[in-house]
């Protein structure tokens, strides 16, 4: 399986599901390696962490020969594969800190629109800034990296159908906004900053759907065009909504309320479900 990666990547057609076979085969990431090599005392947990960090150095220099063509957004910062271990089960990798135990992923981004229509709610600063909620400064292929080391396996070669009657394919995650105001940190659902035309009110919790981008000529797409979370049917995003009305790129606003002034400083975290 080691050699398959890498022989794809080389060819610039690094798979997630690829990689996901290859955390399966050799020890899960997150919650299979736990129950499977479940420490019995800090010899066998040094020994699982140890594996565990070389199993994130040979994914993640995969990954990046993969996506050796691939360009960083403008005027982010580079993608160069640097990541640290913060703490035991803990990572950061291109400013995503990524949480094993707790399945979360976060990076910073800053608020983008306080009104008028959006069809995102999270891009890059190579992605349509013009109709997005927030824009960040990281890079999609780290932040897909993170999200595969900690289970998601995306929509694989399932394809995502604009009928909203239709499940999306994916991985259920949450998202949440927080930041510091007088002193106190607020967290809050980006759900909330968001106005659905049709039911005339702010989304509900949840709904959402880690599709994982795919590969395209041109490189790994979500890279290429900048976009992370899409409140309409994008392919090409890492995160898609799954509501009723994602089909109509007209019905989504963004709603100021509560939400920090513009080019405030927030967390973005992505919690993969269970």
């Amino acid at each position: 399986m080691a050699s398959e990666l890498h022989r794809n990547s080389m060819n610039g057609g690094f798979s997630g599901d690829l990689l996901v076979d290859f955390i399966a085969t050799n020890g899960s990431s997150n919650d299979d390696m736990t129950n499977k090599y479940r420490p019995r005392h800090h010899t066998v947990r040094r020994i699982a962490m140890s594996a565990f960090c070389a199993l994130l150095t040979v994914a993640h220099f995969l990954f990046c020969l993969g996506a050796a063509e691939i360009l960083p957004p403008e005027g982010s910062a580079s993608t160069n594969c640097v990541f640290i271990e913060v703490r035991p089960g803990v990572f950061e990798l291109g400013g995503i800190r990524f949480d094993q135990k707790a399945r979360t992923a976060s990076f910073r981004a800053a608020v983008n629109l306080r009104e008028g229509p959006i069809e995102y709610v999270v891009v890059t600063t190579r992605g349509k800034i013009h109709e997005s909620l927030l824009r960040t400064d990281v890079a999609p292929q780290h932040l897909h990296i993170a999200m595969l080391l900690l289970g998601a396996k995306g929509a694989g070669t399932n394809a995502l159908s604009e009928d909203p009657a239709r499940a999306l394919p994916g991985d259920s995650v949450t998202i949440e906004l927080s930041w510091t105001d007088k002193g106190r940190t607020r967290r809050v659902p980006a759900d909330k900053f968001i106005l659905d035309r049709k039911a005339k009110r702010t989304l509900k919790k949840g709904s959402w759907v880690y599709t994982g981008s795919r590969l395209r000529d041109d490189g790994f797409a979500a890279q290429q065009d900048g976009s992370i979370v899409s409140l309409i049917t994008d392919p090409d995003a890492l995160i898609n909504n799954s509501r009723p009305g994602r089909e109509d790129d007209d019905n989504w606003l963004a709603s100021s309320k509560g939400l920090p002034p513009a080019e405030t400083v927030v967390e973005v975290t992505l919690r993969l479900g269970r």
